[in-house]
């Protein structure tokens, strides 16, 4: 008797062996904890997951459930709460709704108001509301600003006496969160006076108000005298203060310093940092006191308010509210207040700057066995933990100082008690060792003692990939010997490969260490003697001087060693290293060599990024910009020209130079009127314009200020260079970048490291490829960093034959394949966006392998992967639905890293169609965007009735249940957002909007399931909405907080719907039998984040209407977005042998097809190519065409009217007031027919032969034909991603 869920009983009692589909019981009888008991025929019954809220297993929060004559009723495992356990306890925060969210305890660190249990965190983001004890922080976990200690154990908080008694940084932002306060507490003043109700506690809120309100202008005025003071006796940070006296540059910062005073003295190279430092300095005072005299004018607004915030009789009310609410926007409004904050803001700037010179800082600092640094560590710790490498030069003499074993170097742990890494001299030798969490491993470089080094700077690096360690020595080449290379490998036990390291108590300290700080026992050791130059911690230059403390060092005293910077091999020849940070000025260009008839500048460029300026001069309006852009030259200029600015751009590949090798470019200005471009001495390009000088004095090489950047939009997207530059000359004449005065940020030399590509984008279509000889089958050990939110996708794979060895995420689980025999992990998803670290070994005996960090700018095949950025978030579905649109339903994922593309299985090759294209050159960019500013991954429907999206690849469990979810804004009051249904419409599912309210429906047989929301939610406001169907029973969840239940009793019958899902819209007389009349049409709005069942929806089909959901001020027209699209107009419109078209149009991108229609011998159209309009007619027999290039520009930004008028086999072009024409022959077998008009651009199945088929892209408004208006919202067809009615500005 065990309801048909167990196979076996016990012979004596009955009771059932191993109960089966969730039931339990001794007879089966009862449902498992988390399952609803569902009564079914003779006796039998089901076990279904309680839908608390969701029916899914990671979503189940029930401890058990059952339905009664009210609908579902749960009993919530500890910390949910709600009729569904929708929502979290009091004490625990979380989104139970959201797939594979849970609620977990607030954590306070004890710190928060025990009287308020029931509001201790905010119940989705955890973060603590009410801290106490003068603590503060997400978690209570540190002390409030003003106050030191600790927060967490020993729970004593001591207020400081003065305030700007610590690091600049903390001043600066003190400063500005009380601002912040101050603008929050004026305006809840606002709100508070507008909700003021008669009584006497009016008055008194008043005066709290009053009282308030003037306590923090105080206070933000006290702020600022004080930090002004902190600025101006250099008091902003130790590190400067120490540059400053290591260079004896003992002056005032606001006196500029001059180059020529100090450049005899320059024995060591230190005067270029210096003067960055002190030009750094200059700047950060400029700012302050200007930060000063806008605060005293924002105080004297803020005060005038304040008098008018002053109590008064309650029957004056009436007047007193209107009158201060347009004071206080007065002071909102006025220009000082933005000032404040700008200054601020640049302050902030200024201040990384400084750090950047600090961190540049190549000069060495001699240790006398009793002194120590301790060096600000790496700023992206993150990185540290797989991979980490440091190197340096380092300087003994055995002569002076016998060799005896001292301490080098430690990065860990403040107390010696985690994981850590060092160096040291042990037993004569250079010593790595490290220790991640097991054993320590010690690498002592055996094959050349210390003793035996010369007393030169040597180069050493000490480098860990995850288990495996290795110690490098590089002794410069001497009169009698050649450089001389030695290298030491090791390698941890057991299977730690991480480098745990915790942010708050990471230390790295070189030469010694403090008193009282314990070292690990393999460091414990005298200090170094000797002289030490810090190289790079990673990939990054890292300098002893951007220190947080030393202790005994006399940089007085004892002087810094000097080094010969050109001593190594890979360093012969001077360059420069730019991060994208720093820049390079060259003042007075001039008094090196004229600008002449034939002026010339040259650089060498070595860089892997995608972006970044190689130089600029600007002055006022006018400006010269040479840059990389998505890894091809662009150059753009004007000198004041009349037509806006000259640009040369091309994907030329002659222009593309980011392949790490140096690239000699040329820019040379002949006659003043020519400008030609060479790459590697080879004429690539030549432009010409209006005959005027160089305008200019001053250049910027590899970046500029970014007061400079914003001066001009053309120049606001400019980014700085990473690479490096060697040789730049100006008239052939050479410049030392780090002696002009205005460098800031920059350093010599041009490391290898900074050309790998350790990291790489994949965005689900793409791969790398490598031909390298592996075979991982028996051996192998491998690992990887990944990050990513998609559930499933491949991240390596290799075959050889029949044999497959593969590395995967399925699910959110890793799974590893070796020739059939796999592994997963369990317990865990890892598609959770954060960086995950995985090793993968096989067969993991004991064996002499050469572990090296894969270098991807190697690898021979890079299918769509970017080596540059890494973002979290997957692409658009618009960019999948167009590659999907051309090449068929999508592939089986194939992202990641492919060793050899040769042998993969079918299903994983690239597909590709006969009728692709290749990309034309990309010479289209225009003043404005072609990707306005959009919220990510968000669409906008509306503008016509059918505006819509097409999804397919439903799955089969949506006959059963389904998990939608979406976010929503809107100002329609009616419309359809979601439909889906069987071809007959009798089973259907659909989300509307009726008066402003949300409407979810479905069908169960004969009758329908509808939940109706009770506010309006078309207020203009992104809205987050689930909707779930479990059979017979509907949820509508919005906004984590409205929960809406209905249903119908459970029946046998079947609810099947088929592909296409549609999305903002269905396609004309759809929908009508199941969705009242007045929201069977497109709402008009923006939707993001579209899921099923978790997983995001991304197999778009179709696009009809449907663009980016633009951000920012709006206009009338009609926008063609970049992703493509056209409108086709029915045959009423004559466009035979005789007609008038006017158009007007804004482009974006100066090439695309404006309109094309067919005519029965041949074809009628116009398109912009490279900025000229064209009208071309073909008429069968022959073809002839007339074009206009606009003055002012057809690209500058502003609106172009265009007009046609065709006699036959005349054509008159007029573009504004420039007119042209062309006579073609004579067709007498032309006829007069009509044929659908394509406006925008063509369809894919339309043969033509014109130079672009690319669409149109910007906006178009007041189309007329033979003087009739033409209503796009009553077109044939608005196909792609077109917006009928508005157009983004910017």
């Amino acid at each position: 008797n065990c309801k048909g869920h167990a196979d076996y009983c016990e012979d004596i009692t009955g009771i059932c062996i191993n109960c089966r589909d969730d039931s339990a019981g001794d007879f089966c009888e009862r449902c498992q904890d988390g399952y609803m008991l569902v009564p079914g025929v003779g006796g039998r019954h089901t076990c279904q997951p309680c839908a608390c809220p969701l029916s899914i297993l990671s979503n189940n929060f029930a401890v058990h459930c059952d339905r009664g004559l009210a609908g579902l009723r749960c009993k919530c495992q500890d910390g949910y709460a709600g009729h569904f356990c929708e929502r979290c306890a009091p004490g625990y925060y979380g989104n139970p709704t959201a797939i594979g969210n849970s609620c977990k305890r607030c954590d306070c660190n004890g710190n928060s108001d025990p009287n308020l249990i029931f509001n201790e965190c905010h119940n989705m983001t955890g973060h603590c509301q009410h801290c106490w004890g003068n603590t503060a922080g997400a978690n209570c976990e540190r002390c409030a600003p003003g106050f030191y200690g600790d927060a967490i154990s020993a729970k004593d908080y001591a207020a400081t006496v003065n305030l700007c008694n610590i690091s600049c940084d903390e001043c600066i932002w003190q400063l500005i969160g009380d601002l912040r306060l101050s603008n929050k507490t004026l305006d809840q003043l606002k709100v508070g006076v507008l909700n003021i109700s008669t009584g006497a506690a009016a008055n008194d809120r008043l005066k709290y108000y009053n009282y308030t309100a003037h306590q923090l202008q105080v206070l933000a005025l006290n702020w600022m005298k004080t930090c002004r003071g902190f600025f101006n006796t250099l008091s902003l940070d130790p590190i400067l203060i120490n540059i400053i006296k290591v260079f004896g540059l003992n002056r005032s910062v606001n006196h500029p310093v001059s180059c020529s005073d100090l450049r005899a003295g320059d024995a060591n190279g230190f005067v270029q940092r210096a003067i960055s430092a002190a030009n750094v300095y200059n700047n950060i005072v400029k700012y302050i006191n200007d930060a000063e005299i806008t605060s005293l004018m924002t105080l004297n607004s803020s005060q005038r308010a304040e008098d008018v915030c002053s109590p008064l009789p309650l029957e004056n009310l009436n007047v007193l509210v209107p009158e201060l609410l347009d004071k206080l926007k007065v002071v909102e409004e006025k220009k000082p207040v933005n000032n404040v904050t700008t200054n601020i803001m640049r302050i902030r700037e200024l201040i990384a700057q400084a750090r950047s010179v600090a961190r540049k800082v190549q000069v060495s600092m001699k240790f006398n066995g009793q002194s120590s640094v301790e060096v600000h560590p790496h700023s992206h710790l993150e990185e540290l933990k797989t991979v980490t490498s440091i190197s340096l030069f380092m300087r003994v003499d055995p002569d002076k100082d016998p060799i005896e074993d001292r301490f080098i170097l430690y990065l860990g742990d403040r107390n010696g008690r985690k994981d850590y890494m060092g160096l040291a001299i042990k037993n004569d030798n250079l010593v790595y060792v490290y220790n991640l969490g097991g054993e320590d491993v010690e690498i002592p470089l055996g094959s050349k003692p210390v003793s035996q080094w010369p007393a030169v700077f040597n180069y050493i690096k000490v480098e860990r990939l995850g288990r495996h360690g290795k110690v490098f020595l590089t002794i410069p080449s001497q009169s009698s010997t050649d450089e001389q290379k030695f290298i030491q490998k090791g390698e941890a036990p057991g299977t730690d490969s991480l480098f745990d390291i915790d942010p708050k108590d990471i230390v790295f300290f070189v030469g010694g260490v403090p008193p009282g700080v314990r070292l690990p026992p393999p460091l414990s050791l005298a200090p170094f003697v000797g002289c030490i130059e810090l190289g790079s911690l990673n990939n990054d230059v890292i300098s002893l001087y951007n220190f947080k403390q030393t202790n005994k060092m006399d940089v007085v005293a004892s002087t810094p060693c000097p080094r010969y910077k050109l001593a190594f091999s890979q360093s012969r020849i001077a360059s420069y290293l730019f991060d994208g940070t720093g820049y390079a000025l060259i003042n007075n260009i001039e008094r090196r060599g004229k600008f002449g008839v034939v002026t010339r500048f040259d650089i060498a460029v070595r860089t892997v990024a995608n972006n970044g300026v190689l130089f600029l001069m600007v002055s006022g309006e006018k400006f010269f910009l040479l840059e990389l852009k998505n890894g091809f030259l662009r150059l753009m200029y004007n000198f004041g020209f009349s037509n806006g600015p000259k640009l040369l751009e091309n994907n030329l590949p002659k222009l593309q130079i980011n392949d790490a090798r140096y690239h000699e470019v040329s820019v040379i200005y002949h006659q003043s009127k020519k400008v030609i471009l060479l790459v590697d001495k080879s004429h690539v390009k030549s432009m010409e314009n209006p005959k005027t000088t160089l305008p200019f004095s001053d250049i910027y090489i590899g970046g500029a200020p970014s007061s400079i950047l914003k001066s001009r939009p053309e120049l606001s997207a400019v980014v700085g260079l990473k690479g490096c530059v060697k040789g730049f000359q100006f008239q052939k004449k050479d410049f030392n970048l780090l002696e002009e005065p205005g460098t800031i940020g920059i350093s010599s030399g041009c490391p290898e490291e900074s050309f790998m590509s350790r990291k790489a984008y994949f965005n689900g279509e793409s791969y790398l490829g490598s031909t390298a000889k592996i075979s991982p089958f028996d051996h192998f050990e491998g690992g990887l960093n990944f990050r990513t939110v998609q559930p499933s996708g491949l991240l390596f794979y290799h075959s050889d034959e029949s044999d497959e060895f593969s590395i995967s995420l399925e699910n959110g689980a890793v799974v590893l394949n070796n020739r059939g025999t796999r592994v997963k992990s369990h317990k865990k998803q890892y598609n959770d966006g954060r960086t995950h670290f995985l090793v993968a070994s096989v067969n993991n005996q004991k064996q002499d392998r050469d572990i090296e960090p894969e270098d991807f700018q190697r690898y021979t095949e890079k299918v769509q992967t970017s080596l540059q950025d890494c973002p979290v978030q997957r692409p658009p579905a618009a960019l999948l639905s167009r590659h999907r649109a051309k090449h068929g339903p999508p592939q089986k994922v194939k992202t990641g890293i492919i060793s050899d593309r040769s042998t993969l299985p079918v299903d994983l090759k690239e597909t590709k169609t006969d009728d692709q294209e290749p990309s034309e050159p990309n010479s289209d960019s225009c003043y404005i965007s072609s990707s306005p500013r959009a919220t990510p991954q968000a669409f906008h429907y509306g503008g016509i009735a059918s505006s819509r999206q097409h999804y397919t690849n439903l799955p089969d469990s949506l006959s059963e249940r389904s998990h939608f979810a979406l976010s929503l804004k809107t100002n329609s009051s009616y419309g359809t957002i979601f439909y889906v249904s069987d071809a007959q419409e009798e089973n259907f599912m659909a989300l509307f909007l009726a008066h402003g309210k949300l409407v979810y429906t479905f069908n169960v047989a004969e009758q329908r399931v509808k939940i109706k929301s009770e506010k309006k939610y078309n207020d203009g406001s992104w809205h987050n909405v689930i909707f779930i169907r479990d059979g017979s029973k509907g949820r509508l969840i919005i906004d984590w907080l409205s929960v809406l239940e209905d249903g119908i009793p459970e029946s046998n019958n079947s609810w099947h719907v088929s592909s296409p899902l549609y999305i903002g819209g269905v396609p004309p007389g759809r929908a009508q039998k199941n969705i009242q009349t007045n929201s069977a049409y497109s709402f008009t709005g923006c939707l993001k984040n579209i899921q099923l069942d978790g997983q995001w929806l991304s197999s778009i089909m179709e696009t009809y209407g449907v663009t980016p959901c633009f951000e920012g001020v709006s206009e009338q027209g009609t926008y063609f977005s970049e992703e493509g699209g056209y409108i086709t107009l029915d045959e009423s419109f004559d466009l035979g042998l005789n007609f008038e078209l006017v158009m007007e149009v804004r482009p974006r991108v100066a090439s695309g097809v404006l309109m094309y229609v067919r005519t029965k011998e041949g074809f009628f159209t116009m398109y912009t190519h490279q900025g000229v309009v064209v009208v071309l007619v073909n008429d069968g027999t022959h073809e002839f065409f007339t074009k206009v290039s606009p003055r002012q520009g057809l690209c500058a930004g502003n609106w172009h009217r265009i007009t046609v008028i065709r006699d036959n086999n005349v054509v008159q072009l007029n573009v504004g007031s420039e007119v042209n024409h062309v006579v073609g022959p004579l067709n007498t077998s032309s006829t007069d027919d009509r044929k659908p008009v394509f406006i925008g651009g063509v369809p894919d199945l339309v043969p033509v032969s014109i130079p672009t088929r690319k669409a149109y892209m910007g906006c178009m408004r007041n189309l007329t034909i033979n003087n009739s208006p033409v209503s796009f919202k009553k077109a044939l067809l608005v196909h792609g991603a077109v917006s009928v009615g508005t157009c983004p500005v910017a």
